[in-house]
């Protein structure tokens, strides 16, 4: 069964984005925030905190990510291409916003190598947590799916 997605499914993976993407933010600010605070404007408060202009700025990138999400894994665009490609995309497509938010917003010199690794490694560490939270969903998923057709074919 092939489940429509509404517009409560688009707010919904909006905040958990936002939701996470701040979360780590604050765990950046408590333990690197007086450090970065000279810089990078996300951490402009030093570790009391993270300013509202930050976080409506990971808001719209957390907009901007969903948007293509739903772009690049449905298949209104992209008919033929494997779920690999499409990750890989997806991947390509974060990090190129992250280097135009972080020109825009000054996240962190663009041209330092030392931020871009910095930003790779948490990339790195947040996209493994994501993919085995989502290997562990989709195994609950697919135990319910598989149970509700056992009792299905016991009556």
């Amino acid at each position: 069964m092939i489940k429509k997605s509404t517009i409560f499914d688009y707010l919904t993976q909006i905040m958990i984005i936002w939701g996470i993407s701040v979360l780590s933010l604050c765990l950046f600010c408590s333990l690197f925030g007086e450090v970065a605070k000279q810089y990078s404007s996300m951490f402009q408060l030093g570790k009391t905190g993270v300013a509202v202009v930050t976080l409506m700025q990971y808001l719209l990138s957390s907009v901007i990510i969903t948007s293509l999400r739903w772009l690049i894994f449905t298949d209104i665009l992209i008919k033929r291409v494997s779920i690999v490609i499409r990750t890989v995309v997806m991947f390509v497509c974060v990090i190129l916003l992250t280097g135009i938010f972080a020109a825009i917003f000054q996240w962190f010199p663009i041209d330092d190598i030392k931020s871009w690794i910095m930003f790779f490694v948490c990339f790195f560490v947040c996209s493994c947590i994501s993919v085995v939270v989502s290997a562990i969903k989709e195994k609950s998923d697919n135990k319910k799916m598989q149970e509700a057709l056992e009792h299905l074919k016991g009556e």
